[in-house]
């Protein structure tokens, strides 16, 4: 559920209240998304500007135009494809874009109308997206090399110590991920995550727990508690939070008197490894609610 105030930063538009909404953009940036329920880009999207304008914090605001509702709306402005997003600023048109869109494009998109601070945001982003581009192509080396190098120079940029240690973690250097993440004492939202999925880790101590492989094996032929407990947490640690989410669910339905009902907590602590909003997490909480009640 929105607070009041989101709901002032995200309006649906209709031709009863299209003009009121525009009107807003002579104080702040208006940006008008076409959309309709058919259109997967537009669905895919539409979190993404979502978390953008309640980040801008009332900077910007999102008007959203369901496209087969609002048909005279989507022809004044010249709509002819979805997603379709039009900038208003002071009253007139200032930017349009059509397609899915990444974060970081439209961070670029919006710079210019929300100033340099969110222009600093933007050339961060972009910086990320190259990294992330970089290691999914097989250059982590070089990725890798560039992270460190930012965070030298600039060791208060939490995004890239995040995806830093979220590398190294993939690459199995759990050590190395554990040392960068201690370099910023710091409570922050990006490194939280990672400081819980470590705190999985902890739960085997110095006991070198079984191979993600071997008891992916075991679960799947003849799984026990204690494997889909293990194969849970071990799984999540790794970053495989689907994986580790569906053997502790499985855990909840078919052994829920387990250790006094240990895998209720397991989940919770598996969501806190995730990003704040992530779809994943609240997907498996209402999965957790019905097995429950």
């Amino acid at each position: 559920m929105q607070s009041p105030q989101t709901e002032n930063w995200i309006v649906d538009i209709t031709e009863h209240n299209l003009t009121e909404v525009l009107e807003r953009s002579r104080q702040v940036p208006v940006i008008v998304d076409f959309w309709a329920d058919w259109c997967q880009p537009c669905k895919q999207m539409a979190p993404i500007l979502e978390k953008l304008v309640r980040e801008y914090q009332g900077a910007v605001i999102l008007a959203k135009v369901n496209a087969d509702e609002q048909q005279i709306i989507a022809g004044q402005f010249g709509v002819r494809s979805l997603p379709t997003l039009k900038l208003v600023f002071q009253g007139q048109l200032v930017a349009e874009l059509s397609g899915l869109q990444t974060e970081a494009a439209l961070r670029e998109w919006l710079a210019p109308v929300l100033g340099g601070e969110e222009d600093e945001a933007a050339q961060q982003e972009a910086f990320v997206e190259r990294v992330r581009e970089a290691i999914a192509a097989g250059h982590g080396q070089q990725a890798e090399q560039a992270l460190r190098q930012a965070l030298g120079q600039q060791p208060e940029l939490h995004a890239l110590r995040a995806l830093l240690v979220e590398y190294l973690l993939g690459e199995g250097r759990v050590d190395e991920a554990q040392s960068t993440l201690a370099e910023m004492a710091e409570d922050v939202e990006p490194l939280r995550p990672f400081r819980a999925r470590f705190a999985l880790l902890e739960e085997f101590g110095d006991n070198a727990p079984i191979s993600l492989g071997e008891l992916a094996q075991r679960i799947a032929t003849a799984p026990t508690p204690e494997d889909l407990y293990t194969y849970g947490l071990q799984a999540a640690a790794a970053g495989q939070f689907r994986d580790g989410l569906e053997a502790l669910l499985t855990l909840l339905r078919d052994h829920g008197s387990y250790r006094d009902g240990v895998a209720r907590q397991a989940l919770l602590r598996v969501f806190e490894c995730l990003p704040k909003g992530d779809p994943l997490a609240s997907e498996y909480r209402r999965r957790m609610f019905n097995y429950l009640y």
